[in-house]
């Protein structure tokens, strides 16, 4: 007999109604499981930040995963077998392949930064950002008198860093050198050809040094906005303590090491945002990907299998038997199979593996 269309329909409506949505996949639950996703996207400009929105996600994880053991959807039905499969889906998603994603499109961005015409990659744009920035900290006065003594000091500690670097990957062990490429900033000054290197540096050192003059004659017209004010901030409080000193030459040393910390800043925003967008491309297809390729024909299946392994190699066999015997009835108890030839029916085995 063939249904009329209009009760399909009805059906339709009915099973989409009473289709199950999971409670801790909805509003601030969503955003409590990506923190640390975003956490990893933002590690870069706000460390600390980062590090701490690790924690909403593991209290999510903990309570998803304790969840899924207590309720099989709708129905209270506890399972330590579906709450370590919910486990594991977590732990390969959330934990192990957005976070590698996200900071595998942060690094993305850096080898792009050799298509300008400095041909320099982001990385080691920041490493000379951080060397000058040193060479403004620590480097004496008579650097300052000129652009030229400014240049020369810049490019020959630079030219002293990089050899010594180089020297560095030669007689350190492979191991340790590996640590200190991906885990540390150290290497990043190698990363490119060392002319365009020494390059980029001297044309950084001249901005640099334009700004020193600028605000050293008062041509406020030629100093970005920000360094401007971070000047004027600063010169109070320098005057304070320099005294009849030249604070104003302090100040100046301050705000140019200011200027290179927010070039450096810029690079990491490009890296943020890169690692945002990630983010948002690729949640959907990674937890699908580990969901239905993953779980269901690798990790489910063989979770399965170990616990019927389990159940028939364990004393709970011997237990359900004895229940089923017992639970027979109309028959002679001499007419009973011994314990041992009695086999375990397959819907006990699906309990008792459930049970697991």
């Amino acid at each position: 007999m063939i249904n009329p269309v209009f009760k399909s329909q009805n059906n339709n409506s009915e099973n989409k109604k009473n289709k199950y949505h999971d409670p801790l996949n909805k509003g601030i639950f969503v955003a409590l499981s990506n923190s640390n996703e975003i956490g990893t996207a933002i590690s870069d400009i706000a460390p600390r930040l980062g590090t701490a929105l690790w924690a909403p996600t593991f209290m999510y994880l903990g309570a998803d995963i304790y969840d899924k053991y207590k309720n099989d959807k709708d129905n209270y039905d506890p399972s330590a077998k579906r709450a370590f499969k919910r486990a594991i889906y977590q732990a390969l998603t959330s934990i192990v392949a957005m976070p590698a994603a996200i900071i595998l499109g942060k690094y993305i961005i850096s080898p792009l930064g050799k298509l300008d015409k400095t041909g320099v990659s982001g990385n080691t744009k920041d490493a000379i950002y951080r060397h000058t920035r040193d060479i403004i900290s620590q480097a004496h006065g008579y650097a300052f008198e000129n652009y030229d003594n400014f240049k020369n000091v810049v490019l020959t500690t630079l030219q002293n860093t990089i050899n010594s670097r180089k020297n560095e990957t030669k007689t350190t062990n492979i191991f340790n050198r590996f640590y200190k490429k991906i885990f540390t900033e150290k290497y990043q000054i190698l990363s490119n050809d060392e002319s365009k290197i020494l390059k980029f540096a001297e044309q950084n050192a001249k901005k640099t040094f334009e700004i020193f003059e600028a605000l050293k004659s008062g041509d406020t017209k030629k100093v970005p906005k920000k360094i401007l004010n971070i000047y004027n901030k600063i010169l109070p409080k320098m005057k304070e303590m320099y005294h009849e000193a030249d604070y104003s030459y302090q100040a100046t040393r301050n705000a140019l090491m200011e200027y290179q910390t927010s070039l450096i800043f810029k690079n990491k925003l490009l890296k943020t945002i890169s690692g945002i967008t990630v983010m948002f491309l690729l949640t959907k297809p990674i937890n699908d990907f580990v969901d239905k390729k993953i779980m269901k024909k690798v990790i489910n299946p063989g979770i399965d299998q170990i616990a019927r392994a389990s159940v028939n190699g364990s004393r709970l066999k011997r237990v359900f038997i004895d229940n089923n015997a017992s639970n027979l009835t109309g028959k002679n108890a001499n007419t009973l199979p011994h314990h041992d030839e009695l086999k375990l029916q397959p819907e006990l085995k699906s309990k008792v593996g459930e049970s697991l």
